[in-house]
């Protein structure tokens, strides 16, 4: 019995043994991958500081820090977020991973998805020619998955030194339908940079978003709730807005003048109960009262699919709808404005 019981001691130490060093090599074939990962997309971060401006914080002013930005092509396109420019700098000084430094200019603001494009003056060309020659993968968004590893990059602290955070995709289609979710920590100072698969494929860019307020710095309060947004590169891509941003055109919010019942948007139907005046949606025709069915000849039933759609739309686009008037079927086309807060702020420029 003695002998069983000194046999079964061993075995199990032994398993326990080949557990511990299987669990430890895996952890390290784990951390491997993360930093070749992590090294295969930081040639295409540059750090962005930003000289001269000055922004108001309650009762005092400060110089906004350090950002991270990506390098889009061998032109010196950088994307980044417009978090970082709530004031207007008088010089933006990008450092590269080859350790030069160069000045860029903003081209445009996308203050839909809270996106900035800068232009490097005097690019180093043979730099972008040889990085570019194997250019990151994008992932589409169908192809992600909740819940599977992600992770964000930045070089706002070290140039030398990625600063990195781990974590998983959280959500899909947040923030009115503009932004995938992570858990991973990402710190103001990481907006602009990188979030990434664990084969280093490109998923979004990172930016503070809220469903509460459109302002530039919505969202990074939500740092401290484990809460981090990024635009997906595949949207980011489509010519409606990096094309339109590259010829130094501005995006906004598209405006119609539709609104729902606030206790509605996410459990309401697709019931119109207010359209503003001389509103795209008033000047059309539309009524209080009209149900929604379509947009663009896709089938819309709630409140929260018409926002979904319509709020990650851009002024000047057109939509056609399609809703039921006294069970009488009308369909309009009606071309999105940009909002009053937005007339405003054009205004006093």
């Amino acid at each position: 019995m003695y002998k069983l019981l000194f046999v079964y001691l061993l075995v199990s130490m032994s398993v326990s043994g080949l557990s511990e060093e299987n669990s430890v090599e895996d952890s390290r074939e784990d951390s491997l991958a993360i930093r070749q990962a992590v090294h295969s997309v930081t040639p295409f971060l540059v750090r962005i500081d930003t000289i001269g401006g000055y922004e108001k914080t309650e009762d005092e002013f400060a110089n906004e820090g350090a950002g991270s930005g990506f390098l889009l092509d061998r032109q010196g396109f950088v994307l980044t977020s417009a978090f970082h420019f709530l004031h207007e700098p008088t010089s933006i000084l990008l450092q590269f991973s080859d350790g030069t430094k160069k000045v860029a200019r903003k081209v445009a603001t996308d203050s839909n998805r809270m996106l900035t494009l800068l232009k490097v003056e005097n690019p180093n060309t043979s730099f972008l020619d040889r990085i570019f020659e194997t250019p990151p993968e994008i992932r589409t968004k169908d192809s992600m998955s909740i819940g599977e590893l992600c992770i964000a990059v930045g070089v706002a602290l070290s140039r030398e030194e990625p600063n990195i955070a781990l974590g998983i995709l959280s959500g899909k289609n947040r923030i009115w339908g503009k932004a995938i979710q992570t858990d991973a920590a990402v710190s103001p100072n990481n907006y602009g940079g990188l979030l990434i698969d664990q084969r280093g494929k490109l998923l979004g860019l990172l930016v503070p978003l809220s469903m509460m307020s459109d302002e530039l710095t919505a969202g990074a309060d939500l740092y401290d709730a484990g809460v981090g947004m990024a635009i997906p590169f595949e949207d980011i891509q489509r010519e409606t807005v990096l094309g339109k941003l590259k010829t130094g055109n501005d995006l906004k919010l598209g405006f119609t003048g539709i609104q729902f019942k606030e206790n509605r948007i996410f459990i309401g139907e697709a019931v119109i109960d207010e359209v503003q005046p001389n509103s795209p949606a008033d000047q059309a025709g539309m009524k209080i009262g009209d149900r929604i069915t379509a947009i663009d000849g896709n089938s819309v039933t709630s409140a929260l699919q018409v926002m979904m759609n319509l709020r990650s739309r851009y002024a000047g686009e057109t939509v056609t709808l399609r809703f039921l008037r006294q069970e009488q079927e009308k369909e309009i086309s009606l071309t999105l404005s940009i909002s009053t807060k937005d007339k405003k702020e054009e205004s006093s420029k």
